[in-house]
């Protein structure tokens, strides 16, 4: 009987321990957002979106990170979904795998700025891109490559081996069923994986700073410079000359955290709809 009481004591004692834990991480999310979006608010309008930067807007700061996100997707997605198939479906060398993972795990713990080095020297001046988006896009497209390829990997491993056999049985190759079964059904995996992506290159200052510019021009093109929104905030916090530079600061980062949130949730719903096509 006291055996019992202590196991139900030690059971009660974790679960309260656990939910604590996740109040605490809430209600940090929830501050922080309360925060910003009460402070960035009052400030936000249509015309501070969608006016350039000499009017005190921030469109081209929000046009440049669009166009810092598709060009470090365009490099990164590729590469990181064809490495994981490899891993996942080719590869049966443990030795080989192993030095792959060693340097994809090297990868993901470089500091940021040394990849802005790298960008800064391989891509702005060896190749003579110079400080632009093109060379920022490049610079941020190999530094997310760990968590493209590590959470498609886990999404292909998912994918019962049932799935496989049955379209080999059918008298599919290889490729074909990794190209019309396997990576189908890994979508929302590799959908997760471009949402942990955005975020990381949505929230990068020093390989932006060094690689991209500062410029608060609006970008015609990919080989221009430009500003982040990111870089932007920082630059108003640092600055910070005139009396509504803070009240501007909190209105960018109102939108860095709405343009998270909006596209967390378009994510959601395209990987709820996959989901339903997949199950019809």
């Amino acid at each position: 009987m006291k055996g019992l009481r202590k196991r139900h004591a030690k059971d009660f004692f974790m679960k309260s321990i656990m939910v604590c834990s996740v109040t605490a991480v809430l209600s940090i999310l929830i501050i922080i957002l309360l925060y910003i979006l009460i402070n960035g608010l009052g400030t936000l309008s249509f015309k501070f979106i969608f006016s350039s930067a000499r009017d005190g807007g921030i469109f081209p700061m929000i046009v440049t990170t669009f166009y810092v996100v598709l060009t470090s997707l365009a490099v990164a997605l590729p590469i990181g979904i064809i490495t994981a198939v490899y891993l996942v479906e080719y590869s049966r060398n443990y030795h080989r795998v192993k030095y792959i993972r060693l340097a994809i795990e090297t990868l993901a713990g470089i500091p940021s700025i040394l990849y802005g080095l790298f960008g800064l020297l391989i891509f702005s001046r060896i190749m003579g891109f110079g400080q632009s988006i093109a060379a920022g896009g490049l610079t941020l497209g190999i530094m997310i490559l760990p968590v493209i390829i590590r959470t498609t990997e886990e999404s292909l491993k998912t994918i019962p081996q049932a799935f496989r056999e049955g379209s080999l049985a059918l008298g599919t190759t290889q490729w074909q069923t990794i190209y019309r079964v396997v990576l189908p059904s890994a979508i929302p995996g590799i959908i997760t994986a471009s949402i942990l992506a955005i975020g990381r290159v949505v929230g990068e200052a020093a390989p932006v700073l060094l690689t991209v510019g500062i410029a608060r021009n609006m970008p015609t093109s990919i080989f221009q410079s430009g500003r982040t929104l990111t870089i932007h905030l920082y630059y108003l916090t640092k600055e910070a000359i005139n009396p509504n530079d803070f009240e501007i600061a909190f209105a960018t980062a109102a939108v860095l955290v709405l343009f998270v949130i909006l596209v967390n949730t378009a994510t959601r719903f395209i990987t709820i709809g996959f989901k339903k096509r997949m199950e019809q």
